[in-house]
């Protein structure tokens, strides 16, 4: 098996990885590392380092995935991670993104990541980090997430029009699906996009508030929208 680490830092994952894996590929973009994992390629056989910048590049291959994630870029990242097909990733990142990776329906931390995730993956919170577990400790508790891939929970027309439809509603989560739709109405759709798909759906979706609704509701959501569109509708 491939083990992708995203983050090699000073290695001491890595080792633990080589130990245990039949091929471990460290992501790391922080060339004051470089002597470090080079002597871990010398000592193990086992292990390829690619120099670089994850988001700027094409992800190689993996089974499993182990990441620590830095703050501001951690969610494209968690994105094109679960885009890729793998069997499991186990991530570190702050507490509060974990907490929404993981949500549920009406949940505090349920938004679009919580939705866009739970269609393809199955998330758990392993596990809450205190701060004084790194060095140099950071300003808030992180969480330990791990990611199962599964076959996609139901189908969409087209992932990126699924996450700006799902980034579009949920700016408004507190409102219903209807109110949330006719906001981002204008700088998204034609009205006659937002109408068709409202009619389209009926009441028990469009009353409902955008935080109560279901994975499986966002796709008819989605469905509804590209249909009026490809009948003529237009964005």
């Amino acid at each position: 098996e491939t083990v992708l680490e995203i983050g090699a830092g000073i290695g001491n994952l890595t080792e633990r990885l080589l130990q245990n894996a039949g091929r471990v590929v460290a992501i790391e973009k922080d060339r004051q590392f470089e002597r470090r994992l080079r002597d871990l390629q010398k000592e193990y056989g086992n292990l390829e380092v690619i120099w670089g910048d994850a988001l700027e590049m094409a992800l190689p291959p993996f089974d499993k995935l182990v990441a620590n994630l830095p703050f501001k870029p951690a969610l494209p990242l968690i994105f094109k991670i679960v885009d890729c097909q793998f069997e499991r990733a186990v991530l570190i990142c702050q507490k509060r993104l974990a907490g929404r990776i993981c949500a549920g329906v009406g949940e505090n931390g349920y938004c679009r990541l919580s939705v866009a995730i739970g269609r393809l993956a199955e998330a758990e919170l392993l596990e809450v980090v205190r701060p004084t577990a790194f060095s140099p400790p950071p300003e808030v508790e992180s969480g330990i997430v791990q990611i199962r891939k599964i076959r996609p929970k139901f189908q969409v027309p087209s992932e990126d029009f699924f996450r700006q439809l799902l980034e579009g509603l949920f700016a408004q989560r507190e409102e219903s699906v209807e109110r949330a739709a006719r906001a981002i109405r204008d700088k998204r759709f034609k009205p006659r996009v937002v109408d068709g798909a409202l009619s389209s759906l009926g009441r028990k979706i469009g009353n409902k508030p955008v935080f109560m609704v279901t994975p499986v509701e966002f796709g008819k959501i989605a469905r509804a929208f590209w249909d009026v569109i490809g009948s003529g509708g237009r964005r």
